[in-house]
């Protein structure tokens, strides 16, 4: 598979451009992200949350506003080691530029601003409490990270959001949006006249917006929780539990973190999922009737997987998953983990294929992989010219040392039975 063609630029602050082509498509899309999330250092958990909300206001109000008086849409997300303000529109883009530059770089952030924002995000929180899954999720971050920042819920705890005011916001604002740790991306179709003109006036923009080139070490710590297996009460009907998977450092066995993340996916998918020989032998034994939910993730806090289902003979289920990811694929059905493997070759060759036509998700992948170092191309073509032992070998070092935890919702009779 072809690579899209991409230009680069870094300017002497530090702050990095890369413009990504795609021919034939009318939307442009353009996005800056900056290399700091929710698990990152922050005396107050849920502080880069609050931030990535509170960047859209000014003084004349939600800035989001002049976006949608251009036609263009805009957005934000948080994740565990990033941040990302991104828009797309199909024209005015020397404005859309200048609008997203200003939403990024000029804080305003005000006593009155801050404290409408509080029960904002508070309910959000609380939104989030409510669900049987959010409550599984949280028990599991806490057993494997304990109350670190990346244990705790990306928007914090009620307790660090009544304590966030305006001006420790500015302060987490100027020791993390700094030049040096921010990217920008476009995507789209552009001329070369139009590509010259974007990183002009990105140059003028970054210098102009980003005058900040302190630069703070952080101490990336990996805390542990206790990882302990807990049953939590419900009062409801639900069903849900899930296990946590704490792992090692991935660099000790690959350079790269997303071919890691793949290879432990893939592994996982061929020993969980419901074309795999066990949940065929759950669903025999009225265990298990609906799919597992499977996520690995790496982030500068520590390496984890998560597994979320739903059965009413949860802790039978929680006792399979942990003896079947605990051995080797070597001890499987070889034949079927052959095949699975060869079809997830396919499947990752198709799901590359789609991105290209997807141009926010292109984009949002492209820019956090600029942060990371990461090259999806790269790991594609390594993927595919793996050999069936070497993905085995990979998989068992990337599982050795494992640690692993469990949470399950209870309804009271059932403690009782």
């Amino acid at each position: 598979m072809i690579a899209p063609k991409i230009i680069k630029r870094k300017y002497p602050s530090g702050f990095e451009a890369e413009i990504l082509l795609r021919p034939h498509f009318k939307q442009h899309f353009f996005g800056i992200i900056i290399d700091f999330g929710s698990s990152d250092p922050q005396k107050l958990a849920g502080s880069a949350h609050f931030l990535e909300h509170k960047l859209f206001a000014k003084k004349e109000g939600d800035l989001s506003q002049a976006f949608e008086k251009l036609g263009a849409d805009v957005n934000a997300f948080t994740s565990f080691n990033e941040t990302m303000f991104y828009c797309s529109g199909v024209d005015q883009m020397p404005k859309l530029l200048e609008l997203l530059f200003r939403l990024v770089g000029e804080p305003y952030f005000t006593k009155q601003n801050v404290a409408n924002e509080q029960p904002i995000i508070q309910q959000e929180l609380a939104m989030y409490q409510d669900e049987p899954n959010w409550a599984i999720n949280n028990a599991l971050m806490t057993e494997m990270f304990g109350n670190s920042n990346l244990g705790i819920d990306v928007a914090g705890t009620a307790k660090s959001i009544k304590a966030i005011n305006a001006q420790s916001l500015l302060a987490v604002y100027r020791e993390n949006y700094l030049p040096s740790k921010m990217h920008f991306i476009a995507c789209g179709d552009f001329s070369a006249y139009q590509q010259k003109n974007i990183l002009q006036i990105v140059g003028k923009l970054q210098k102009k917006y980003f005058t900040n080139d302190g630069q703070v070490k952080l101490d990336h710590k990996q805390e542990k929780g206790q990882l302990r297996d807990l049953t939590l009460p419900s009062q409801g009907q639900s069903n849900v539990f899930g296990v946590g998977i704490r792992l090692k450092n991935f660099k000790k066995v690959l350079a790269s973190l997303d071919l890691a993340q793949i290879l432990l996916e893939i592994m996982l998918e061929s020993k969980l999922s419901v074309m795999s020989p066990w949940f065929a032998r759950m669903k025999e034994r009225q265990l298990l009737s609906n799919p597992l939910q499977i996520s690995v993730n790496y982030t500068r806090q520590g390496n984890f997987v998560t597994i979320f289902g739903t059965s009413s003979k949860s802790e039978e289920v929680i006792d399979a998953i942990k003896a079947e990811v605990q051995h080797s694929l070597k001890t499987d059905d070889l034949a079927f983990a052959k095949r699975f493997l060869a079809l997830q070759k396919k499947e990752w060759l198709a799901q590359n294929a789609r991105s290209l036509n997807n141009l926010s998700y292109l984009a949002v992948e492209t820019a956090e992989e600029s942060l990371d170092g990461e090259d999806s191309f790269a790991n594609f073509n390594k993927l595919q010219t793996m050999g069936f032992e070497q993905y085995v070998d990979y998989c068992d070092d990337l599982m050795r040392g494992a640690e692993i935890c469990s949470a399950r919702l209870s309804r009271k009779e059932e403690d009782e039975a």
